[in-house]
């Protein structure tokens, strides 16, 4: 089959060239049906009927459809020319139209016009290569964006052991295998690709065992799989977990990928700088203290034991008191301290190479929230792991875990919790930005790490090793302490 897309300016068309293409009938039972699809119950992908029509309302106002079946001499087209309009129930008239293929070929032209949707043509071939890399590896499909055919998605150096098992009564076959560190693509994501009829659904599968951020070994697994049987979700970027077929797929596969999940999980863990380290601690004890401040603690609670706390003394009682040694302090009382030991803390924030499509994870590890900050994402080496970048990571990724909120809520709480953790200094010995009025940060909620903070007049004090770049006009404002810090 071959697929030909076409953008230019307000302009889309989108050509399928060697399949079933569709008669009069079809397009009305097919095509101009919300809702329902003739695909539902069989074992291909669409199952509602809805994603073209929905496809082309967002991308443009206008649209045709052309159409014609293997051995038909003639094409039918119909045409919207204001398909966002929904203030009446609508009619389409069929025109017979000269035929663009071979009468033994089938075909489908889509055109969209009008569009007002910003399309990155780079972006989209990206997409292509990779939802269908299978199908165009195969050369099963052959795809071509504006009079380019596209290659299929490189995954890098891979060692590949090819499999067939059997499940949810049916053959699951794919590969897995390792990929070369030193060779691995920018883009390369760990983990089992999982397909439908040759289309991506799902990347990043690990069928049960850990993920990279547990165990930093699997970073290197890749492999593909086709599976069948499993209900896809309404959008079809994910499969239904909860479906008989999945489970019994992913049990299989699970106990198929043990021996190479052991293997990688003995790699040897490349511990980062010591001054990574450091700074994480240095995040971590930030963010605590500007969770605690927003009364949103939960969201990074560990079980790491806090030190037991004496309420401090008023002034008359301090006055009353005898003054003893530090050897003759009464001790604390047993409950007290048993108490204070079982008092949950909050979790860690930890270094690790994840690949470089991924910025950051949350893992569970006794009980303990650790968010893992990915060493080889390619802002963190831009940015060396600094103190900014670690911070906003982290806030990021705890935020992921509040439900029910929108983009921008997201944002607001993200921009939050960075301009508390700077707000005061609240650990002896870290430099801090000094106090930040909310009514300035305001402004500067949807710029980026650098724009959360606010602008000052000494940002020339900083040592350069240090100083943030300048986003917008927003410059850093002075440091309290040594800056060296």
């Amino acid at each position: 089959m071959k697929v030909e897309v076409a953008i230019h300016g307000e302009g889309i068309t989108v050509m399928s060239e060697g399949g079933e293409g569709m008669g009069p009938k079809d397009l009305e039972r097919r095509y101009l049906r919300w809702g329902k699809s003739t695909k539902r119950g069989k074992d291909l992908l669409g199952q509602y009927g809805q994603g073209g029509k929905a496809a082309i309302g967002h991308l443009g106002r206008s649209f045709s459809v052309e159409s014609s079946r293997p051995g038909d001499p003639i094409a039918w087209r119909f045409t919207d020319p204001n398909y966002r309009d929904r203030s009446r129930l609508k009619t389409y008239e069929l025109h017979e139209v000269a035929k663009h293929v071979a009468d033994d070929l089938g075909y489908v032209r889509i055109r969209i016009d009008d569009v007002d949707k910003r399309v990155d043509l780079k972006r989209v071939g990206q997409r292509l290569a990779d939802a269908f890399r299978l199908l165009l590896e195969r050369g099963d499909l052959q795809i071509i964006l504006n009079g380019s055919p596209l290659r299929p998605r490189s995954l890098g150096e891979v060692a590949r052991k090819d499999f067939r098992v059997r499940a949810a009564a049916t053959i699951v076959a794919g590969w897995v295998g390792t990929v070369d560190p030193a060779k691995r693509t920018a883009d390369f994501v760990p983990g089992v690709r999982c397909y439908r009829l040759g289309r991506l659904v799902k990347d990043g599968e690990f069928f049960g065992h850990p993920t990279p951020a547990q165990e930093p070994g699997m970073a290197l697994l890749i492999g593909e799989v086709e599976i069948p049987r499993v209900p896809l979700t309404i959008n079809k970027s994910d499969f239904d977990r909860d479906s008989a077929p999945w489970v019994d797929i992913e049990g299989r596969l699970h106990r198929l990928l043990k021996p190479i999940a052991r293997q990688l999980s003995r790699q040897p863990e490349s511990p980062p700088p010591p001054s990574a380290v450091r700074v994480a601690q240095q995040v971590r004890r930030l963010l605590s203290q500007a969770l605690r401040w927003a009364d949103r603690p939960e969201l990074f609670l560990g079980s790491a034991p806090m030190r037991p706390r004496m309420s401090a003394p008023s002034n008359g009682d301090r006055a009353s008191q005898p003054h003893l040694p530090e050897a003759e302090q009464p001790p604390l009382s047993q409950s007290g301290s048993n108490a204070a030991s079982k008092r949950r803390g909050f979790g860690d924030i930890v270094i690790r190479q994840l690949g470089p499509a991924i910025r950051s994870q949350t893992v569970i590890k006794d009980a303990v929230k650790v968010v893992v900050i990915n060493s080889q994402h390619p802002l963190y080496r831009e940015r060396k792991g600094d103190i900014w970048y670690q911070l906003e990571t982290a806030a990021s990724e705890i935020c992921k875990s509040i439900e029910g909120v929108t983009v921008a809520e997201y944002e607001r709480r993200v921009n939050e919790i960075v301009l508390l953790a700077f707000r005061r200094p609240p650990i002896p010995g870290i430099g801090l930005i000094s106090t930040i009025a909310s009514k300035e940060c305001e402004p500067h909620h949807s710029l980026g790490m650098a724009g959360r903070l606010v602008a000052s007049r000494s940002i020339n004090a900083l040592p350069k090793e240090i100083r943030m770049p300048v986003v917008s006009g927003v410059l850093l404002n002075h440091v309290d302490q040594d800056p060296a810090q």
